[in-house]
């Protein structure tokens, strides 16, 4: 990889990018940071730091199960069809292309790229921590590998290098091939004794070749990365990410990753080590419950830590007036030390989430609604079972000096308290009194607390048995609907913003960068794609499970709709009319075999339009008695004509073998004169004017044949049942009127 050059940034430039930094959203364990932290902590089910020992520190995980009775119908309605993406065409003459951008986007997101988990960890993140980021870009990748050859002519070596990899050649021996050049000089001399006239020619070249390259292969694609919320930074004025001033991706890198990546390793070394892991309370929460050991980040050498920097910045660099869009990467803890200045056209970060605040880039997660929820019911059910430990053990009070403590404090069955009085004289019970007749109509309403805020419900979760034992099936589905309608919000709230946003900056990639043809799948089917011909030419829609009803309710209607389709068809009598079409019949099908969460339509149904190139032509009327007169007749010239054609290629044939006989015996010629092939630029270009001239011939003997081909093959697919006249195997066929054209 070519070395990057590091930039020594104006005392203004550092000031900025340090101030930026410092007053983002998300920097250094701020409130949203500590938020985010607070939100993870309720979510792993972490104590609530009330705890006081002796207690009971038992903790509910309603954060946590409300989130992951969401996080299933979103993934579903993304992932329960292949085509997460559609590409709308302008033009009607755009839908074939827009077909091939559809199938691509979903190969770039799905194979090239595991487009299942990147929503999986965009989706979570944003119920969890607010919002949720994905980072898109174009990765020209390299790699390096290294060859050895040996013994390569000037030509080959030549070739090698003539290729779009980068060649280096990192050790080269250069040598003469003795014994071709003896064996060279041998041959000359005995021409000379023969007395052979020997034609001027320059001498080959004998000189060979051991080397050892590097070869640089690219390998560029479109790479999409899930980001730790933790990592992104934003000015605290921006609305969304598009009209942000400052943008900013941090993260820990190695020296040696920096070294890898270009950047000269005199420089790198000079970089300071990062202090950012005692501020990143938010990785430290995550990885709490992994590894009870910090993992020490300052190691020496080129592993060492640092933290960088990738900014987005409108900047005016260029001192105009105006500020344009700059990619500044910069190291140290303030940002300031800058590596990197370079203009850009966008920013490569898309962000979801589940509940925006209007004028506010940050929304709100489904962590926020529930968590005072948790606290309460993890108090109530920790008073709750201390409640019933006190009853179950009561305390006893007893009178001072009349018990034998031991013998009190040592429970165990059939155990013996020895006593100086009677018992009940020394010993009194103090009986707690059990509060589970409050507690749990208390830990009721909080679930319905709970359940109004989310629109998660026991019935929805399938644990209400109530539910489940409805008389009727219209009030089920009534309830169910209702709880959908939440969850159902937030999917159509990522797929207008976060998801719509991703597969646009995808096909802004794709046009840009990707000019090299590909080959995807489509329809069962490789289909040539090349990108760059799709620009400006198709709208983005997102498509998504949503619509009217659920599935099963889509489903039962498509079928209704199929049934009136085929009524409407028969009707028709069958055929092709305006207002039923197998085409129509075919879209339903479609349809609902897509509902049943099948995704290759094709697998059950074939598609009419292609189904019609598939059927044989129609078979003609049967000929009249005055047709097959004239048919006797055109049969009578067709096979004269074949006669006189028959002739003329084999006159054509014996033509084409004397010119054979002829070269074979110039060749003998010349090679008796010189005995040797060093002229054979000469001997090449006379045996190219003498193939040249059998082309010309053969060509003519191909085209006769060819001809007398067409007329037995019009002689052979006429029978009763063809009309003179009619075309027959693809071929023209011969018309009545038609002469004979010989001279």
């Amino acid at each position: 990889m070519a070395k990057k050059i590091i930039e020594i940034s104006d005392p203004k430039l550092r000031s900025l990018l340090s101030n930026q930094i410092e007053n983002a959203l998300g920097y250094l364990g701020g409130n949203l940071s500590q938020a985010r932290k607070k939100s993870l902590e309720y979510y792993l089910g972490d104590k609530l730091g009330t705890e006081i020992d002796g207690r009971s520190q038992v903790v509910s995980t309603d954060v946590s199960d409300t989130i992951e009775s969401i996080l299933p119908n979103l993934l579903r309605v993304f992932t329960a069809s292949d085509k997460v993406v559609r590409c709308e065409p302008v033009t009607a003459e755009d839908v074939p292309l827009a077909e091939q951008a559809t199938a691509y986007l979903n190969h770039v997101f799905y194979k090239d790229n595991d487009g299942f988990q990147l929503l999986y960890n965009f989706f979570k993140d944003a119920l969890i921590e607010k919002n949720g980021f994905l980072k898109v870009y174009y990765d020209e990748s390299e790699t390096v590998e290294f060859e050895t050859y040996k013994n390569l002519s000037k030509a080959d070596k030549d070739a090698l290098e003539d290729t779009q990899d980068e060649i280096e050649v990192i050790d080269e021996e250069e040598f003469e091939d003795e014994k071709a050049k003896e064996e060279f000089e041998k041959l000359l001399e005995q021409y000379e004794a023969q007395g052979v006239e020997i034609p001027e020619t320059t001498e080959p070249d004998f000189m060979l070749y051991n080397c050892k390259i590097k070869r640089t292969k690219k390998h560029g694609k479109i790479k999409i990365e899930s980001v730790p919320p933790e990592e992104f930074l934003i000015d605290r004025n921006a609305k969304t990410i598009d009209d942000a001033d400052f943008v900013s991706h941090k993260v820990l890198m190695s020296r040696s990753d920096l070294v890898a990546m270009g950047y000269p390793e005199d420089e790198v070394k000079n970089l300071p080590a990062s202090s950012d892991d005692i501020y990143n309370t938010e990785d430290m929460v995550r990885q709490r419950n992994v590894d009870e050991y910090p993992v020490d980040n300052y190691t020496q050498g080129q592993n060492t830590k640092v933290l960088i920097y990738e900014s987005y910045v409108k900047y005016d660099y260029d001192e105009d007036g105006i500020a344009e869009l700059r990619k500044i990467v910069s190291a140290g803890d303030d940002g300031s030390m800058v590596l990197e200045n370079m203009p850009c056209d966008n920013i490569p970060f898309v962000t979801v989430t589940p509940i925006p605040m209007p004028h506010r880039f940050y929304g709100r997660s489904v962590s926020e609604l529930v968590e005072d929820i948790q606290l309460m019911k993890s108090t109530v059910m920790r008073q709750l079972l201390d409640n019933m430990y006190l009853t179950n053990n009561n305390r006893v009070a007893v009178m001072d000096g009349m018990v034998n403590m031991d013998d009190l404090l040592t429970t165990r069955p059939g155990g013996v308290v020895r006593t100086k009085q009677p018992p009940n004289q020394v010993m009194q019970p103090l009986t707690a009194q059990p509060i589970s007749q409050q507690a749990f109509p208390l830990l009721s309403y909080l679930d319905t607390v709970r359940e109004a805020r989310t629109g998660i419900t026991k019935s929805a979760q399938g644990l209400d048995a109530d539910t489940l034992n409805s008389k009727t099936a219209t009030g089920v589905n009534t309830l169910m609907t209702q709880t959908q309608m939440r969850s159902e919000l937030i999917a159509r709230i990522f797929a207008e913003t976060g998801v719509k946003d991703l597969f646009r900056k995808i096909f802004e990639l794709m046009v840009k960068y990707q000019d090299r043809e590909r080959i995807v799948m489509m329809n069962n089917q490789y289909v040539p794609v090349k990108p760059t011909e799709w620009k400006d030419r198709f709208n983005i829609s997102i498509v998504v499970g949503l619509g009217t009803g659920s599935k099963e309710q889509q489903t039962v209607m498509l079928n209704s709709i199929l049934e009136r389709q085929i009524q409407a068809f028969q009707l028709q009598g069958g055929k092709e009319m305006p207002m039923v079409t197998l085409k129509n019949i075919y879209n339903t099908l479609s349809k609902v075999i897509e509902n049943a969460g099948l995704k290759n339509v094709e697998s059950y149904f074939v598609d009419p339009d292609i189904g019609k190139t598939m059927m044989p032509p129609p078979q003609p009327p049967p000929l009249t008695p005055i047709e097959k007169i004239e048919f006797t007749r055109i049969d009578a010239e067709n096979k004269r004509k074949i006669a006189d054609l028959e002739l003329q290629a084999q006159e054509l044939q014996q033509k084409t073998q004397q010119m054979a006989l002829d070269f074979e015996a110039k060749i003998k010629e010349m090679a008796l004169k010189y005995n040797t092939q060093l002229d054979t630029a000469k001997i090449k270009a006379d045996a190219d004017l003498d193939k040249m001239m059998m082309a010309s011939d053969t060509k003519i003997l191909e085209q006769a044949q060819k001809s007398a081909n067409m007329f037995s093959k019009q002689v052979q697919g006429l029978d009763e049942n063809q009309r003179p006249g009619e075309q027959v195997g693809g071929d023209q066929p011969i018309q009545p009127s038609q002469t004979d054209t010989r001279e």
